[in-house]
């Protein structure tokens, strides 16, 4: 399709202000209060000195880093407050009870343990409490560290015998140390993955391997080594061969140079009659054969390329914008490559670019379940947020949200949903997550859709059941469709039907369509969608169009009505959408187009995220910015009442740090934030500034109430504290056309990541994209505003 009503792109520009922070801190939690202080700290330091003494005993120990784990005594969990400089905190894994502290403890610091032990032993109550205060009164249990205390995955530890690979993490100042003990013990790690101050190594061991390799007093974690999963549906087979020849020859393939999909999968059918004339770069990321060893690669191009198949079969005709790519990433059984799938990605994004140099959305539709599906931070995730956000860089990520075990019971799949989080790397701060909802519903007399109409496909996950104490981005970020299944009405047994699936490409020359669904199709089918728009918008961003995806998102009465069910147990219907649904499905025809009574605005723009103090000497946060918005109030003021809808999507790139999360710092995991508010109605422009920045004053102080956004600070990942996790915000505001008209003004302003601990990072910049729409049901405003503007902005 192409806009007849085109998006208007304004260049960033507006007053920009020195940004501070106003409103004070969190409030700080301390453990319970142990009655007797001088028998616990007594215990403690008993227990420090037999650590130490034990690794003395132990040749393979270096007493500069002995292996100590400080394991939670109570359900608080452990402080990070560790006495002694010299003591280096590798990790913090686990949270409540479960919690342990992994430190590199350098023998000669018992003397700061004990000089922390008295101070905490003669406290006072009332007064301020002492350094390491928390340490002693959460009452924690000091050993050896063993490969249990290191282990951060939900599944089983390996008995000790069996061999398996194993992914380490470790900090580079403590790579050197690890890898001598690697070489004592013979055993083979391949090249790390480097994320900033971490490193991730490969190697095959048995756990009782892992234990020696655990008194290094280098390892911060470890968890199984990735491996990829992608769910097939096995359904029946599709049409013949005459049908699809035809449908061929009714295709009008895009330009050589047109954007593309990239797919990162099992490979693609290159001879296939629909996608040999639009298909590309065919790469391995081992070298060996492009072409699909499974058929999963082969499906999902099928929905990329075609947004509508089942017409061109029946008889229809289309003309292409978009092409394909295909690097195999997942391997065929028996192939050892010890690569890790982080390391396949990187390889395979090589590959692509340095064969092209086009537009492209990578679509990423497997999933990697052994590195865990509640929400912390994984190589593979952390891999995709790096290669989104390098500098000179534009990459965009499509990835599926994971599917669920197939239901077996009638009346369980809403409980599997919502018990079955979203599967690594559906956490990546700088994707597209992508889940399943369904609007198939065609089944015969004898049974019933399993899902209705409108509501989370069957097979997809969720982020209900995520650890939020990982702090993780809200997601998925929307949902498209999965397909759905069908009950027995009698028996109440569940099954497939063709009806319910989608029709697609295959990678079998003798039945050359085929069906599916899952999570994995409606990623398929969402980066078809962002490659188009790429092509109609060659100037956009990559963080801009995802940014049109989600704006385009609507809930469905099914969504809503699930959520409003769930309010009672997640506090607000809001956020029991966001975990469901995302922002819900989005729709072509909106991410790309205007109606008659509707207007949407583009802004590409920088700032300065941070900025030295006025001294000099510090890192404070930097700068706003005030967008005025051509709304043409006097367009809008004449709408009088009319109930309008603005909204507002905010959509940037974070640089990650997963060293950050490793030592429990799971703020400090996005280099910076982003975040908006608008001038309300009945407040000047200093007077909405001084509202939301402590560096700025008015004469005058706002009194204008608050505005009524649908999902509000909190939930939208806005609020200072307490808030969602995210770098893509997005609101909605319903309210009378004439109080819209005199909001004239959206700000963009700063939030600290972990730049904010590094001063070379003070002057560098970051990117971001704000879109702004406004609907006027029935009144055709975009024929007159955008006639006013056209000629002084771009199209």
């Amino acid at each position: 399709m192409v806009a007849e009503r085109p998006h208007l792109l304004i260049p960033a520009s507006g007053p920009r202000y020195k940004f501070s922070v106003k409103g004070g801190g969190g409030k700080t939690t301390h453990p319970p209060v142990v009655q007797n202080r001088r028998a616990n700290s007594g215990r403690i330091i008993g227990e420090l000195r037999a650590v130490i003494n034990d690794a003395r005993a132990l040749v393979d120990v270096d007493p500069t880093r002995i292996p100590l784990s400080v394991r939670a005594g109570t359900g608080w969990g452990v402080s990070r407050s560790v006495p002694g400089r010299r003591n280096d905190v590798l990790s913090a894994i686990g949270f409540g009870g479960e919690a342990r502290l992994n430190v590199a403890l350098h023998s000669d610091t018992l003397d700061n343990f004990e000089a922390a032990a008295e101070r905490y032993n003669s406290h006072i109550e009332g007064r301020r409490r002492p350094m390491n205060f928390d340490f002693f009164e959460s009452k924690s249990q000091l050993v050896l560290t063993a490969v249990e205390d290191l282990w951060a995955s939900d599944q089983t530890l390996p008995d000790d015998d069996e061999e398996i690979r194993w992914e380490i993490w470790v900090q580079r100042a403590a790579e050197p140390r690890l890898q001598e003990v690697l070489e004592r013990l013979d055993l083979k790690a391949r090249r790390p993955l480097k994320f900033g101050q971490v490193r991730v190594l490969s190697v095959e061991a048995t756990r009782q391997d892992l234990e020696k390799l655990a008194l290094s007093g280098a390892i911060s974690q470890l968890k199984p080594a990735s491996a990829l999963v992608s769910e097939l549906i096995h359904v029946p087979k599709g049409v013949q061969q005459a049908a699809v020849q035809a449908a061929a020859n009714r295709i009008v393939v895009a330009d050589a140079d047109a954007p593309a999909v990239c797919l990162l999968d099992t490979g693609v059918r290159a001879a296939h009659p629909l996608l040999s004339g639009s298909l590309d770069t065919v790469a391995n990321v081992n070298g060996g054969s492009p072409q699909d060893w499974q058929g999963h690669g082969t499906k999902m191009a099928g929905l990329a390329l075609f947004d509508d198949l089942p017409s061109l079969i029946a008889g229809g005709a289309v003309n292409l914008p978009i092409r394909l790519e295909s690097v195999v990433v997942q391997l065929p059984d028996g192939i050892n490559d010890r690569r890790l799938p982080a390391e396949r990605v990187k390889i395979a994004v090589d590959l692509v670019e340095d064969a092209d140099d086009r537009p492209r959305t990578y679509c990423f539709a497997m999933s990697a379940p052994s590195e865990g599906s509640d929400g912390g931070v994984a190589t593979l995730s952390s891999e995709l947020d790096k290669l989104a956000s390098e500098v000179g860089s534009e990459r965009l990520f499509c990835i599926a949200a994971g599917n669920l075990e197939p239901p077996t019971v009638f009346n369980d799949y809403q409980t599997l949903n919502e018990t079955t989080g979203l599967l690594t790397p559906a956490q990546a701060w700088n994707a597209l997550t992508v889940a399943a909802c369904t609007n198939l519903d065609g089944v015969p007399r004898t049974h019933g859709p399993l899902a209705p109409v409108g509501d989370l496909s069957p097979w997809s996950r969720t982020a209900c059941a995520w650890e939020r104490s990982h702090k993780p981005p809200m997601k998925p970020d929307v949902v498209f469709e999965g397909g759905n299944q069908m009950f027995d009405t009698a028996s109440q047994d569940l099954s497939n039907h063709a009806d319910l699936c989608l029709l697609t490409t295959n990678f079998d020359a003798n039945a050359p369509l085929s069906l599916t669904g899952m999570t994995s199709a409606a990623t398929a089918s969402v980066s078809g969608m962002c490659a188009r728009l790429q092509a109609e918008y060659p100037t956009l961003w990559p963080e801009t169009v995802r940014g049109l995806v989600v704006h385009s998102a609507e809930h469905t009465p099914a969504m809503v009505a699930r959520a409003r069910d769930a309010e009672p147990i997640r506090g607000s219907v809001e956020a029991a959408l966001l975990e469901r649904y995302g922002y819900g499905r989005p729709d072509l025809g909106r991410a790309m187009d205007n109606a008659e009574d509707s207007l949407t605005y583009i802004t590409q723009g920088a700032l300065l995220p941070l900025r030295l103090n006025d001294d000099g000497d510090g890192v404070v946060l930097g700068y706003m910015r005030s967008h005025a918005l051509p709304f043409h109030e006097e367009v809008l003021s004449g709408l009088d009442d009319v109930e309008a809808e603005l909204r507002i999507t905010l959509s940037y790139f974070v640089e990650p740090n997963p060293g950050a999360a490793l030592r429990g710092d799971y703020d400090l995991y996005a280099s910076h934030g982003f975040d908006f508010d608008v001038k309300r109605p009945d407040e000047s422009d200093d007077e909405a500034v001084a509202r939301i920045n402590g560096a700025f004053t008015s004469r005058t102080r706002s009194n204008a109430p608050p505005l009524g956004w649908a999902f509000g600070a909190k939930e939208r990942g806005g609020a200072l504290r307490d808030g969602r996790k995210g770098c893509l915000k997005h609101d909605r505001l319903t309210l009378p056309a004439q109080d819209l008209a005199r909001i004239g003004s959206v700000m963009v302003f700063p939030r600290k990541g972990w730049w904010g601990e590094d001063l070379e990072r003070v002057d560098q910049q970051a990117r971001y994209s704000l879109i702004v729409s406004i609907r006027t049901p029935e009144e055709d405003i975009y024929t007159e505003i955008a006639a006013e503007i056209a000629a002084t902005i771009e199209v």
